[in-house]
């Protein structure tokens, strides 16, 4: 047996093996990348769906903080109206204590208080 040209056929069944594995490579690399810009054009696809439904959530995301602040000064409408009415009850609250202690001081027979 010749050992030199069995390896010989060896090494080229080996490149030809190398070689169809080479140019099936490029033939999926080519059906899966058409445009041939290195990226997988199914990829491409899924990261402008992925690209616009993100863009989707954040004018969503924008309407519903208008919606919550209609006036646009930074704070919730309904947050700024209980905020208001808050300060108005404590307001009403500190004149009703000055004047409940106001009738308390003179029932009592003191002076009457001049702090509100």
């Amino acid at each position: 047996m010749d050992w030199k040209k069995a390896i010989d056929d060896l090494k080229a069944q080996a490149d030809s093996v190398v070689k169809k594995a080479e140019a099936h490579y490029e033939e999926l690399k080519g059906k899966l990348d058409k445009d041939g810009d290195g990226i997988p054009d199914a990829l491409e696809g899924a990261m402008a769906k992925a690209r616009e439904a993100a863009a989707a959530a954040h004018a969503k995301v924008g309407d519903f903080r208008a919606s919550l602040d209609r006036d646009g000064d930074g704070m919730p409408d309904a947050l700024h109206k209980l905020s208001e009415q808050t300060h108005a009850a404590i307001e009403h609250a500190r004149a009703k204590a000055a004047e409940l202690a106001q009738a308390a001081s003179e029932k009592l027979g003191g002076k009457p208080s001049t702090k509100a």
